[in-house]
This record gives C-alpha cells, structure tokens and sequence, in this order.
C-alpha cells in the first residue's frame, strides 16, 4: 500500500506485507458483512457524537461572501442554513454551491463580484428552482446505518444531526469511519479480500486531467460527472497530482477566480497535497487503515507503473457495507433513557448557543 508525497522524492508508506485471501465465494459475503450491519444498527448517532464539536451555522440572509469566509475561516467547505423569518435550519451551503457560482460567473467577474454580495437567499432561491429539495437530517437516536443510507440514497456527503430542532453535529462518512475503525476489529476474513475482488472502488475508465488542463475544465468535468476529484497524469498517463473540488476555495483565491489558471500555475505558490494511492490487490483491512492513518478521503488505485487504474473512496467502503442491508432503510429509533434525554437536551441547549454566537 502506497502513499506518494508527489513533488518530493518518491516514499512508500504502509504494512511491509499485504497478503490477500482469494475470495472463492462471493455467495458468502453477505454473511460475513452481517456483523458490520449489525454494529452500524446497534449504535446510534448519539453515541457517535464526540465529546466536544465546532458547528457552523450561518443566516440566509447574509452575504455570500461571508458565507463562505466563516466556512474557509473554520477550515470547513459547508455551512447550514437558518432561515431566520421561518425560525427554522432550512438548507446547506457547500462546495459545490461555490463551484457552481464561479462557473456561472467564469466569464462576467463583474457580476460574479455583484453576485457575491447579494443574500444566501438569492442564491438558495435560484438553486430551488432547479431542483427543490428540503434539508435532509437525521436524528441524534437513527442508528449509524440509516445516517449511511441516508448519504447514499440522497447522494450527499453530509448530514445535520438535530434533536428537537437544533443542529448537534454534522455526520459524514470519514467520521463515521473513524468511529468503527476505532470500535470495531478488523480481524474477519472480509478484511483481508483484495478490494477489487469486493467489488470496492470505481475501475476502467477514471476521469482525469493533466496539469495543463484549465480550473474551470476540472471543476465543469467534476459536476458534470458527480464526481469528487480527479486524478492529475502527465503526457505518459504516470499519476503526478489529485484535484479535488473541495480545495476549490483555497485554488481559486490563490487564482484570483481566474479559472483559466491550470494547476501547474496554481502549484507555482500553492502548496501541492499530499497524493495517496492503493493497489486494486489490497486488503480491505489495509485500505481501511490506510485511509484512517491520513484522513484521506479517496485513495488512487495505481498499478506497479504509477498509471492509474482507479479511485477507492470512504463513500465506496460503505456503500458495500449497505448493500448487504436487508432491514428498511430507516430502522427504529432506540429507546433513550432518562438521563440521555437530560444529556440531550443540554446539549441542544449548547447547540442553540453555538448557533447565536454564529450569527443566527
């Protein structure tokens, strides 16, 4: 298993070996991802709430701009929305709400600057006409599989746990993955199939770019697409760079919003992230621990050569989980006890707190 710091000398990172077990027969996964279902059904996102969480919180009426400064100034790509005439959270601001903003605008930096300035609300409006969606939430007691199925069946990346109302955390799967990297073993045969052989993973024909290719093509390329990042080869299909839509803020202020920047330009001054990369004969359990040891949230699948073969991603790991679910998508709240009913309620009191001090 390797991860390649790109722009410094080559580095291998991981377990010395990395032996996989022949999946004979495939009849049988379902029984052994059964443990794994019954774990994400048994604890509850309460239980997976940390000790202490940061929440960002921003009224739909204020600027844009300012949006996104208080997303970039607490080194997160998202804000939920308080709609403060319904008295009520109404939505998210994300990455992509920003992509979409600079392509609109890639070609009238007047209007973008205008634009920039005007309420969430505008924006939020303008969005809805396209595609009217209400927020998607979980509650503090739904059990960590139906936040999964949640994020799988609504495809997005990040789900508002509330209770009573008041926004708790914000759960997304890299998250979630520590939590069972944490509580669960990873000493079950699963663990050690090749990915490829799980089925784990996007193959064949990946989406990429080269370090000439202009911002506004990978951003357009990454929406059009629905995909995340891209990998970044040069003129020998060898991996050198990832870009990822999610460090679109940090890009595109060093660019000055020009788009037509290419990354070896942005590279010039902005720091070049560190670039991690599996085999497609990887254990689960390595990649798992691999993804866990670095944050990553996607690992480039490359072969003996550096040419990319495909993207094993967070969201790919336990989509394979969930599949193998039988019960409804949405099992049961658990039964609180007193006391965690007295804990959740002081602790949606300290969320309502955190939210004023946001601004709501």
């Amino acid at each position: 298993l390797n991860a390649e710091y790109l722009g410094a000398p080559k580095q291998l990172f991981g377990p010395a070996e990395n032996i996989f077990t022949p999946l004979t027969d495939p009849s049988t996964l379902a029984t052994e991802v059964e443990p794994i279902l019954e774990f994400l059904r048994s604890n509850t996102c309460y239980e997976f709430l940390p000790n202490s969480s940061e929440v960002v919180v921003v009224d739909i009426d204020l600027p844009l701009q300012h949006a996104f400064s208080v997303a970039q100034d607490n080194n997160v790509t998202f804000a939920t929305l308080w709609d403060s005439v319904e008295k009520q959270l109404c939505g998210m601001l994300t990455i992509t709400d920003y992509v979409k903003i600079l392509l609109h605008f890639r070609d009238d930096p007047e209007g973008m600057h205008q634009f920039w300035n005007l309420p969430i609300r505008t924006w939020y409006k303008q969005r809805a006409s396209s595609h009217s969606r209400a927020l998607v939430s979980c509650d503090v007691e739904d059990s960590l599989l139906d936040a999964l199925t949640l994020l799988h069946e609504h495809k997005i990346h990040r789900l508002p746990t509330l209770h009573s109302g008041n926004l708790l955390h914000v759960v997304c799967r890299p998250s979630v993955l520590g939590y069972f990297a944490a509580n669960y073993p990873l000493d079950s045969n699963l663990f050690s199939y090749a990915i490829s052989d799980l089925q784990i993973g996007t193959y064949g024909r990946i989406f990429s770019g080269t370090p000439d290719t202009p911002l506004h093509v990978l951003l357009d390329t990454c929406m059009s697409k629905c995909v995340a990042a891209l990998p970044i080869t040069d003129k020998d299909g060898i991996l050198v760079d990832v870009f990822s839509r999610y460090d679109v803020m940090n890009i595109a202020a060093e660019a000055e919003h020009n788009l037509d920047s290419t990354i070896a330009d942005v590279n010039a001054t902005y720091p070049t992230t560190q670039v991690y990369t599996c085999s497609k004969k990887d254990t689960l359990r390595s990649v798992l621990q691999h993804l866990m040891r670095t944050g990553a949230q996607r690992l480039v699948c490359v072969n003996d050569e550096r040419r990319v073969e495909g993207i094993v991603s967070v969201g790919d790991v336990f989509n394979f989980f969930i599949k193998y679910a039988t019960s409804s998508p949405m099992s049961p709240p658990v039964a609180a006890a007193a006391d965690k009913g007295a804990e959740l309620s002081a602790a949606a009191q300290a969320a309502a707190s955190t939210a004023q001090l946001a601004g709501v």
